[in-house]
């Protein structure tokens, strides 16, 4: 025989489903509003495992750029007078100081955007000058480990990608509170045809504003001009409409306007320096959340992203932190000032084996670079290089639960919250579902500092353990007040009201005994079990006289009840 709950009894059951449902919905949509909350518990996390500092890597370095340096580039104490933007020819003698120091990599935050013939030249040693972006390309060509900057806004002049080590994104994705986190582990970017490269510094073409149609492309001019340039029915366009009139044996009359080339971010590109890892080859996987970077030796990495190619930033190297080698620029360039000079003597080579970065650190003018982290509001954003860096070099990455995962845990969470609150008595269950939701915190947060494994607090928290307690509790206190109110309405009609509240403050009833004290009264009205008798004599007789059916006797004889009583 199937056994039917009761209305009563199923009710809770019913809450509990739903609530843990619609915990479980809310969280696999993602939505804004609660990723911001817990994207601050992953803030928190995060500061907290700065007191706790794990092994990183000895050997980065950050080249500053700051107001001193701004000044003594202007006021000529280096050999040379300049302002607030700097001729390439500056990072050129930069960049050939550090490859004298010694250093392994050398990757520049600092954007390039098309070539400056207006810039003064450089007398080299043999008295003949060259033109600044010629110097710095020379200097990047002769290093061979120089990474330039590209953006999803500015790409470099191909002087200066073609003779680079390899090119760093250094694009910014905040979250949408303004605060950065994480970052895309590569983009891909349009590497033009060198008729078309040609083309844009002859005409002064921005090729970032190109506008691709199906049968031309529109490039546009400073001015306000346009010029078009047929495709065929391939994509490809004619060299003859770039003068490619007499081209050399061998050379196709038609090309592709552009090829696209993945871009990996910079900390990448420095970390791969560093381990030999072949960026190339690399296995992209975005369905299942990673990225395998192989290398040399049998070394590999594995980045875990989303389906988007982001990973979160493991920010354990705040500009200030002492196992980063720091330098302002100035200082470099002095030396190199030195070197040339022929005063060198007592000079340490600092700068050794280090991947370094160049950036700014400058407050309150067009060269700031600043913004907001998880561990300050206003902080220095080239920070991100050097951690991500870090990161591929040790192997540490953050790792965020999947949804299946956080939806385990609040299934599990709100089924635990919802038996601690039926079965235990109000306060203790209100105590204890504390004590579990101080310790699963606790937990989350040294899951996070020894392993940099992010576990859902938000939904686990707040919707499995918070949210179900409350609507349990209220539930309780509905149903238990309404069964209070019945029993004392019934009860009360028939014994004493002392009585009634003593079985409404019991919690359990048990067989058992007890020695007490207590006053027991008998009454009885006088003849009313001789008058009961007769009555019901009576009634029998009427049925019998009046031969009525079961039914009709049964109904009679509750009237005769009712009325005697």
């Amino acid at each position: 025989m199937a056994v039917k709950l009761q209305p009563l009894k199923f009710v809770p059951i019913f809450i509990i489903g739903c609530v843990i449902t619609l915990v479980c919905v809310v969280s696999a949509l993602r939505l804004d509003f609660f990723e911001r909350l817990e994207r601050m518990t992953y803030d928190l996390r995060a500061r907290v495992a700065l007191k706790f500092p794990q092994p990183a890597a000895t050997n980065l370095g950050f080249v500053f750029i700051n107001e001193s340096s701004l000044t003594a580039v202007h006021n000529g104490s280096l050999g040379y007078h300049y302002g607030l933007y700097w001729p390439r020819q500056v990072y050129g003698r930069l960049v050939q100081e550090l490859v004298a120091q010694g250093a392994k990599a050398v990757a520049f935050d600092v954007i390039f955007a098309g070539l400056r013939p207006d810039h003064p030249p450089v007398q080299m040693a043999d008295r003949r000058l060259i033109e600044s972006d010629d110097f710095f390309a020379l200097q990047v060509r002769r290093a061979s480990n120089v990474i330039i900057a590209v953006t999803t806004e500015v790409q470099p002049p191909a002087l200066f990608a073609n003779n680079a080590r390899a090119l760093g994104d250094i694009s910014t994705d905040k979250d949408s509170d303004g605060i950065l986190r994480h970052v895309k582990a590569f983009r891909s970017y349009r590497r033009w045809h060198p008729a078309f490269e040609q083309a844009a510094h002859d005409y002064n073409l921005d090729l970032s504003q190109a506008r691709i149609e199906t049968n031309r492309i529109v490039l546009f001019q400073a001015d306000g001009g346009e010029i078009p340039v047929p495709l065929d029915e391939k994509g490809n366009f004619s060299m003859a409409d770039f003068g490619g009139d007499k081209l050399p044996p061998g050379v196709p009359p038609k090309a592709r306007p552009f090829t696209h080339k993945r871009v990996w971010h910079m900390g990448i590109v420095l970390a791969a320096q560093e381990l030999n890892l072949d960026l190339a080859k690399a296995e992209v996987d975005l369905e299942h959340g990673r990225i395998v970077l192989r290398g040399s030796g049998g070394v590999e990495r594995i980045i875990p992203v989303d389906d988007k190619g982001f990973f979160y930033v493991d920010w354990c190297l705040p500009p200030d932190n002492p196992r980063l080698t720091q330098e302002p620029i100035e200082n470099l360039l002095l030396q190199n000032k030195m070197r040339l000079g022929g005063e060198l003597d007592g000079l340490t080579n600092r700068w050794r084996g280090k991947l370094v970065v160049v950036g700014s650190a400058v407050q309150g003018n067009e060269l700031t670079d600043r913004g907001a982290t998880p561990l300050e509001k206003d902080t220095l954003l080239v920070s991100k290089h050097w951690n991500v860096a870090n990161s591929v070099i040790t192997g540490r990455f953050i790792r965020r639960s999947s949804v299946p995962t956080e939806i385990w845990l609040i299934v599990v969470m709100g089924i635990l919250s919802a038996l601690v609150t039926w079965n235990l008595r109000p306060m203790l269950a209100s105590s204890v579902v504390v004590l579990s939701i101080i310790i699963y915190v606790a937990w989350g947060f040294v899951v996070y500092v020894q392993s940099r494994y992010w576990l859902p607090l938000v939904f686990p928290v707040v919707g499995a353990w918070l949210l179900t307690y409350v609507t349990l509790m209220t539930w309780r206190a509905v149903f238990e007040h309404a069964a209070r109110r019945h029993v004392k309405n019934v009860f009360s009609r028939i014994v004493s009201p002392n009585i009634v509240n003593e079985l409404l403050k019991t919690e359990k009833f048990a067989l058992g005994g007890a020695r007490r004290e207590i006053t027991v009264y008998f009454a009885d009205i006088r003849g009313f079990t001789s008058l009961t008798d007769d009555n019901q004599e009576m009634a029998a007789e009427y049925v019998r006289a009046n031969k009525l059916s079961e039914a009709e006797a049964e109904s009679y004889f509750d009237e005769q009840a009712r009325e005697t009583l």
